[in-house]
């Protein structure tokens, strides 16, 4: 694990909630972090739910987004990234507030995440989103359905094996279907 000391003055104590982190998590935190503007945790998707609980306890109140990432050809192939900040509720005006970071590496053939809807209602559409476009699912959702793409699309657009062209789809020039290049039918 690489660590390095705090420089932010508004980072001061994190490195507690590390510690707390590796109580809580084991042998399902891979590695931890720590840089300028934000310190980050490398985790398995069991250990999801208690490095949440961890963070809240820290006083991370917001979660600020969820991001997915294709790594293909690498592995572990996936990466799901939350991003926690700590909202000082006291202070009006808060500039910035310290932020966290848990990368979670589900299975490659499988990728499974544990949903964070029942702990956070903000979760919801980012969840399906990634669902939607890199076919993550996450265990527990309370409606894990497509959210951009039609109903009966085939497949996830971002991953990086999709064609770039979508499934069974043909390139029609100017939009128009028909074949390339346009035959006159006279």
């Amino acid at each position: 694990m690489s660590e390095t000391l705090h420089s932010h003055p508004n980072r001061a104590g994190l490195a507690s909630v590390l510690e707390r982190l590796r109580d809580a998590l084991g042998e399902n935190l891979l590695e931890a972090a720590s840089a300028d503007d934000m310190d980050e945790a490398a985790i398995l998707p069991a250990g999801l739910h208690p490095a949440v609980n961890v963070l809240r306890a820290a006083g991370f109140n917001l979660l600020a987004d969820i991001g997915a990432t294709d790594h293909l050809p690498l592995t572990p192939r996936f990466e799901i990234s939350y991003h926690f900040i700590a909202i000082d509720e006291t202070s009006k005006l808060v500039i910035d507030p310290p932020r966290y970071r848990l990368r979670v590496f589900p299975d490659d053939v499988n990728p499974v995440v544990p949903t964070l809807c029942g702990v956070w209602l903000s979760a919801n559409w980012p969840e399906r989103e990634i669902y939607d476009l890199f076919g993550v699912h996450f265990d527990g959702h309370p409606n894990l359905t497509r959210i951009l793409m039609p109903d009966d699309w085939q497949g996830h657009p971002l991953r990086k094996d999709y064609p770039l062209r979508g499934p069974d789809r043909r390139f029609a020039a100017g939009g128009r279907l028909g074949s390339v290049p346009p035959v006159n039918p006279t």
